[in-house]
């Protein structure tokens, strides 16, 4: 089982995106909870929705401020996240249809958000403070 808690090591120095990050991380752990607490289908049915619909309007933000910015990486970046959304929905059409949330999807959940902040996401957040001058963001 692996944990996820926001440490200054996730940061992106990007006020807003370190915010949704958090709220994020958030997010996935109270998926984790409900499933390893044993909630009841309800309640992890219920938090999964949320996460959802919170990846997607998180990733579309990202997308929107790399766009405004001309990052050059903007299409590998985006087919990051598109891979991240598909996995996401067939969890939840699987949950949906009767199939128990695993330690290794929620395992997955967790990894790959922190490796994508700690990589791809530290790229375009250094790219988009370079371009601000670094007083923006500050």
């Amino acid at each position: 089982m692996v944990f996820l808690e926001w440490d200054e090591s996730l940061a992106l120095h990007l006020p807003a995106i370190d915010s949704q990050h958090k709220e994020l991380i958030g997010w996935i752990k109270a998926l984790n909870d409900a499933v390893l607490k044993g909630e009841g289908a309800q309640v992890i049915d219920d938090v999964l929705q949320k996460l959802v619909g919170y990846v997607q309007e998180h990733f579309s933000y990202e997308e929107r401020l790399m766009l405004s910015h001309n990052f050059p990486g903007f299409t590998s970046h985006r087919q990051e996240h598109d891979f991240f959304v598909t996995r996401l929905g067939d969890m939840q059409a699987k949950f949906t249809n009767g199939e128990e949330l695993s330690i290794k999807t929620l395992d997955f959940l967790i990894l790959w958000t922190i490796n994508h902040i700690k990589g791809t996401d530290q790229i375009y957040g250094r790219f988009i403070r370079e371009a601000a001058g670094g007083s923006k963001f500050n």
